[in-house]
């Protein structure tokens, strides 16, 4: 499998991409590097913002919760988390909050098929989710 790092650091990425990101390297290019600091610092910056916005909504964590895209284009809540409804109805409600998670979930999309060129399935049957845990935030793709 042809992960993140095997790629070529020093590969240029596409100018659509480049305005996404809203950054470009020393010498114009938006690499794989690039990506992947951004979608770091969004995801970070994303959970401690939810987490806080939570408290104040009187939802604690733990229970972690697990966010994804249904297939609506809403965040939904996997799992049953106890406020399930309410983190649902908080985060679509939200524009700010909606979109900034739409963005993380392309930026790791951006990730997750990079790593997966030149696989025999380069489009497996997985979807993005953003975890919220005590500890902090965590993207990863699950079966769905």
């Amino acid at each position: 499998m042809n992960m993140v790092g095997d790629v070529e650091e020093s590969s240029a990425l596409d100018d659509g991409v480049a305005r996404f990101l809203g950054a470009s390297g020393e010498d114009g290019e938006v690499r794989l590097s690039d990506i992947r600091a951004k979608a770091a610092i969004e995801l970070k910056k994303y959970g401690e913002d939810l987490g806080a916005l939570l408290v104040q909504q009187k939802i604690t964590i733990p229970p972690a919760i697990q966010l994804t895209s249904a297939d609506d284009g809403r965040v939904a809540v996997q799992g049953d988390h106890p406020a399930r409804e309410q983190i649902e109805a908080f985060i679509n409600g939200d524009t700010r909050l909606l979109k900034w998670f739409k963005e993380i979930e392309v930026l790791f999309e951006i990730l997750r098929r990079t790593e997966l060129r030149g696989a025999a399935d380069p489009q497996p049957a997985q979807h993005f989710n953003l975890g919220l845990t005590s500890l902090g935030s965590i993207a990863f793709f699950a079966a769905r």
